[in-house]
């Protein structure tokens, strides 16, 4: 028994530093790859972002008539089908059949010739590589699809995700300075029509203010730091549209979820301005269950049309 435990208590440690030695190698990959690629990436965002929250301001006054689970549900499956017909047209059709029916084939060969070994192990060889082959084929109109599909998800998810401040109703406003700026810096938040001021608690490199909607609209919030003015997007009222609850620095993952304001670039002192709006409620279209709705519905609508424009995958 003692022996077991020893070996079980080893092996349980060497799993342990195996897993943090796998999480360490890959934080580190992350890192590098992300230092090499944001500079290109929040490039590209810095040029799309606006283009495609001017794209989602017109589709969703188009769709403004409709309820708002009608317009998500009609959103789901309009995606659903061009995806469909896009990746009909970015993939090696032909290639996805061929390996499709080898697979079939070496399965068949696995169930007939079980018995002997030569055959059985060739077979295997073969699945394995008709695998490799149907992966290979379906990732490249995959990873083409995904920048499209990502920007398309960040405009429905600054709608979907959060609702406008009521008016009358509370939240708060939280700026985080840059590291160069944390000690003894003077922040100030400028009043404004559109809200009300109620408190503010500084501290360090932080500064939250707890803030009140008083007048339905789209209001700039101005910020002062060290002499430098800066400005942040409030929107409050009852009807549907777009929200911004962050101001990012030029990181393009931030970018990509936030793609409403222009990133703070790097001489602000700010690195990011925060609103916490309240959540959509609803279990369709409300804050995460909206993204269930639109995989469920996108990839049902797909399935749905597959025959119908002759896609394979």
């Amino acid at each position: 028994m003692d022996t077991l435990g020893w070996l079980l208590t080893n092996l349980a440690e060497g799993l342990g530093w195996l897993w943090g030695a796998l999480v360490a190698v890959f934080s580190l990959a992350y890192a590098v790859l992300n230092t090499v690629l944001n500079p290109v990436l929040s490039f590209v965002l810095r040029l799309l972002s606006p283009v495609c929250t001017v794209i989602g301001d017109g589709v969703y006054a188009l769709l403004s008539p409709l309820p708002i689970w009608a317009g998500l549900v009609l959103l789901s499956a309009v995606a659903g089908v061009v995806m469909l017909v896009a990746f009909g047209r970015l993939s090696n059709q032909e290639g996805i059949v061929r390996a499709k029916d080898d697979i079939k084939a070496n399965l068949l060969s696995l169930k007939l010739y079980k018995d002997n070994l030569r055959a059985t192990f060739t077979a295997q060889m073969r699945l394995m590589g008709a695998i490799v082959r149907l992966q290979r084929h379906m990732l490249f109109p995959v990873l083409i699809l995904s920048l499209p599909m990502l920007l398309a998800l960040a405009q429905m998810g600054i709608r979907y995700q959060w609702r406008p401040l009521g008016v009358g109703e509370r939240t708060t406003v939280t700026l985080r300075l840059s590291s160069a700026y944390e000690k003894g810096t003077a922040v100030e938040l400028e009043a404004s029509d559109g809200f009300a001021v109620e408190a503010d608690v500084p501290g360090g490199g932080t500064t939250v203010w707890r803030i009140r909607g008083t007048a339905p609209g789209r209001h700039t919030m101005w910020f002062h730091v060290d002499g430098k003015r800066f400005a942040k997007e409030l929107v409050v009222g009852d009807r549907f549209g777009r929200v911004s609850p962050l101001r990012p620095r030029s990181v393009w993952t931030s970018q990509l979820l936030y793609p409403v304001e222009t990133p703070l670039s790097a001489q602000e002192p700010a690195e990011t301005i925060e609103i916490r709006y309240p959540d959509r409620e609803s279990i369709i279209y409300g804050a995460d269950y909206w993204v269930l709705t639109f995989f469920v519905v996108s990839m049902a609508v797909a399935l749905m049309c597959r025959p119908v424009f002759d896609v394979k995958f």
